[in-house]
């Protein structure tokens, strides 16, 4: 396997996390974070990354928060609770 070419598709999606987790909510104060995994204990190959995605925050007086998996990510579906 080319790692070099891994890695760099590996970078290229923390970019765009990181890119896309920057930009603000309009409608309330929420953060979002991207976690990166890197050094997955138990892994079948040092080269396996794991990404979760935290929304935190207020909504008014109601605390917000949220995971998104990479599922949520590409039907563009998930909610706040």
């Amino acid at each position: 396997m080319d790692y070099t070419k891994l890695d760099h598709y590996r970078q290229v999606i923390e970019t765009i996390l990181s890119e896309y987790a920057s930009l603000p909510y309009s409608y309330a104060n929420i953060q979002s974070e991207v976690v990166f995994d890197r050094s997955r204990v138990g892994a079948a190959s040092l080269k396996e990354t794991r990404y979760l995605w935290m929304d935190i925050g207020w909504d008014g007086e109601c605390l917000r928060h949220a995971t998104r998996s990479p599922h949520s990510w590409l039907s563009g579906s998930y909610s706040l609770n």
